[in-house]
């Protein structure tokens, strides 16, 4: 196996495809509160870029600043539920959940307050070094989200295992898992440009099946990422 390389692109996809199409209804479902939330902040969107109003007084500019905040705290909620999403995503792939009630699964992510709060440590921090890098160089901001972009999932696992683990570590640890594999992981995220671009164009009716395609794609490339790194240790120790 080539250094840098867990699996091609197109069997990680396909192994995500396959998942979805055949368990297409348990996805939507899954995804729905995802989906209502972002109809939800491009609305509030749509309305603070688009109404044309006079602002005689405060409290017209109040009810208009409210639209902001609106699209804000649902984009917010939407990426915090992804997180959640992205946890039953991998235990999927795993055979460790069954396909059954996926509107309660969408809510993963406050099942537990470890996982909220963890997943908000890590979005914090993650976001203050990325811009720190980005502020001086933007290659090195990106290199640093790809290096990052594993956390939520290690830091999940370790919880779930009852190990030990502050948020922070597990930003380290992602960045160990990346080593030799963000060009890999940047390559499979520039695959999906085209599907982003189907979405655009259908006015965002595509992202029913995209969206949930994506992030098993990306799930799918955690489970692969940590097999190799696992089977790399114990040749190594083996030797």
């Amino acid at each position: 196996m080539k250094r840098g390389i867990i699996m091609s692109r197109y069997q990680l996809k396909k192994e995500a495809k396959d998942l979805l199409n055949r368990n297409f209804v348990f996805f939507l479902l899954l995804f729905l509160p995802v989906f209502v939330i972002e109809l939800i902040a491009e609305g509030a969107n749509f309305k603070s870029d688009n109404v044309n109003v006079q602002v005689v007084d405060s409290s017209v500019s109040s009810i208009w600043g409210s639209w902001d905040t609106i699209g804000l705290f649902s984009s917010l909620l939407a990426g915090f539920l992804i997180v959640g999403i992205s946890y039953v995503l991998v235990d999927l792939f795993r055979e460790s959940q069954t396909f059954s009630d996926p509107l309660k699964k969408s809510f993963t992510i406050v099942s537990r307050g470890d996982y909220f709060i963890g997943s908000i440590l890590i979005s914090l921090l993650s976001f203050v070094w990325i811009f720190l890098w980005t502020f001086l160089l933007l290659v090195p901001g990106i290199i640093k989200s790809l290096a990052y972009s594993q956390a939520y999932y290690i830091y999940r696992d370790a919880i779930d295992q009852q190990q030990s683990i502050s948020c922070r570590d597990a930003i380290s640890k992602s960045r160990a898992l990346m080593n030799g594999h963000k060009w890999e992981y940047f390559m499979l995220q520039l695959s999906f440009i085209g599907w982003g671009l189907l979405i655009m164009i259908t006015f965002g009716i595509a992202a029913i099946w995209v969206q949930p395609y994506y992030h098993l794609t990306m799930a799918n490339y955690y489970r692969h990422l940590v097999a190799t790194s696992t089977e790399k240790s114990r040749l190594e120790t083996a030797n």
